[in-house]
C-alpha cells in the first residue's frame, strides 16, 4: 500500500514539474516578445525587440 502511494506521489510530482516547466517556457517566450521598458534619467523609453 505504501509503495503504491509513493509511486503515485512521484508520478504526480513529475507531471506537476513538467507542467510547470511548460508554463515557465511559455512565460519566457511572452517576456521575449513584450516591449522592453528601460529607465533613462527621469523618463521611460520603450524599445521593441525588433529595434534592439
Amino acid at each position: 500500500m505504501q509503495n503504491s502511494f509513493s509511486r503515485e506521489l512521484a508520478h504526480s510530482l513529475a507531471v506537476m514539474l513538467l507542467e510547470m516547466q511548460a508554463e515557465l517556457e511559455e512565460f519566457a517566450y511572452q517576456m521575449d516578445q513584450a516591449p522592453q521598458v528601460t529607465a533613462t534619467g527621469s523618463s521611460l523609453v520603450v524599445e521593441s525587440q525588433a529595434q534592439a
